[in-house]
């Protein structure tokens, strides 16, 4: 086996994994926020907000875990990135 079909192996199982991991992440469902809903976050997965120019109310998601280890996938609405940003 040389070097090239080794990393040709290589980066396929690479690209497989990521493939997996693409699927397991739209299998968790969105929630949509209201106000005063109680929320058991343990660990903040990440956050993505849509993208806007300038300061106004934008789209965002938080992907986190709470106290049971279980994913979750908050949508809610914010003041974009940019307004702290002097925008």
């Amino acid at each position: 086996m040389n070097i090239k079909t080794l990393a040709t192996a290589s980066l396929f199982s690479l690209l497989s994994l990521g493939t997996v991991a693409a699927q397991a992440d739209d299998t968790v469902p969105v929630q949509q926020y209201r106000y005063g809903q109680q929320l058991d976050v343990h660990k903040v997965l990440a956050l993505h907000e849509d993208s806007r120019i300038g300061c106004g109310v934008v789209n965002a998601q938080m992907d986190y875990l709470d106290s049971q280890g279980k994913e979750h996938r908050l949508q809610y609405l914010k003041f974009a990135s940019d307004c702290n940003d002097g925008g």
